[in-house]
Parts: structure tokens; C-alpha cells; sequence
């Protein structure tokens, strides 16, 4: 279970990035960036601006995306106020189906009357309706099942690029 003064990150926007931009002396050192801005034109061709002083993810369970250069290598996640964010991470786009699914750590608790996922590193992801349980020959009985069998490293969760959720986990093996 998590510890009640644990913070949880809503995550409101998860997209692929076609192309990053950012300002000469611009980074993500430390709780919030730093030195200007940053510029992200997403899968849906929007563009976002990520401005000093933003707060972003410490990468605790999953590493940040490093490769601006190189579109669709990175995916952003974020807890957004309107256009603005609040706070974000920006992780590595999957190898294989990166512009399809990307791999989270495992849930460790679900909440919003089953609607909602927290994930290992404290992030609140929505859940699709159902959410496919895969661990080979091993069967539970429900997600609250999958999620108390199966917490933390010992799974993995997918996230659907386009509908935004949580649409399967997998035990590890």
C-alpha cells in the first residue's frame, strides 16, 4: 500500500512527440525546469509549451527521454490545468508499437471507484473498461485481484497512445 503523505501525479495528457525544441540554456535538472522553455509538437499536432518553472517527474521507476532529436522517441506525460502543465515527464517511447503503447511500471492501487490507476511511481492513470490481465497460466479474478497478487515490479502496466488508459497488465515472468 502507499504511504498517505505520498503524492500521486494525475496524469491528464499522455502523447507521442513528433519534435522537441528547446531554448539554448533549458533543463530539467532538479523538481522544475529551468532556463527557458520547451516546445513540443505532439502526435496530434498540437503544440505545447512546457515554460521555467514547471514541475517534472523525479524518474524514479521510469527513465526520461533523452533523444529530442529523433521523432516519436519520446512520450509525454502530464497533469495539465487547462493548456498549461503543471507537471511532466518525458519518457522513451516504447521500441516496438512506440506510437501505439507505451510499457509503465505496475499498478499498486486503483481509485475513483475503479476508474482510476496508480501506478508503482505514484502516477493516477484513467483504466479502460476492462482492463485485460494477462499472466500466462495464472488467473485472477478481478483487477483489485491482479493488482494485490501481482504489485509493484512483479508487473508492468500498457497504456493505449490513443484512447489515453490503461488498457492491460502484465505479470512479470
Amino acid at each position: 500500500m502507499i504511504a498517505p503523505h505520498t503524492q500521486h501525479r494525475k496524469v491528464d495528457l499522455i502523447a507521442n512527440v513528433n519534435t522537441i525544441n528547446v531554448d539554448t540554456n533549458w533543463s530539467e535538472s532538479g523538481a522544475t525546469t529551468s532556463g527557458g522553455a520547451m516546445r513540443l509538437t505532439l502526435d496530434d499536432l498540437r503544440v505545447l509549451t512546457i515554460t521555467e518553472g514547471t514541475m517534472v517527474d523525479n524518474y524514479s521507476l521510469v527513465p526520461a527521454c533523452t533523444d529530442f532529436n529523433t521523432p516519436h522517441a519520446c512520450v509525454l506525460l502530464a497533469d495539465m490545468l487547462g493548456d498549461a502543465v503543471i507537471w511532466f515527464a518525458l519518457v522513451p517511447a516504447d521500441k516496438t508499437s512506440g506510437q501505439e503503447f507505451l510499457t509503465l511500471p505496475g499498478l499498486v492501487d486503483m481509485q475513483a471507484n475503479g476508474d482510476e490507476g496508480v501506478l508503482a511511481n505514484n502516477w493516477v492513470i484513467n483504466l479502460a473498461t476492462p482492463v485485460k490481465r494477462e499472466c500466462g497460466d495464472t488467473d485472477t479474478s478481478s483487477l483489485r485481484d491482479f493488482i494485490t497478487r501481482f504489485p509493484n515490479e512483479a508487473s508492468t502496466s500498457t497504456v493505449n497512445l490513443t484512447t489515453d488508459n490503461i488498457v492491460s497488465v502484465t505479470c512479470a515472468k
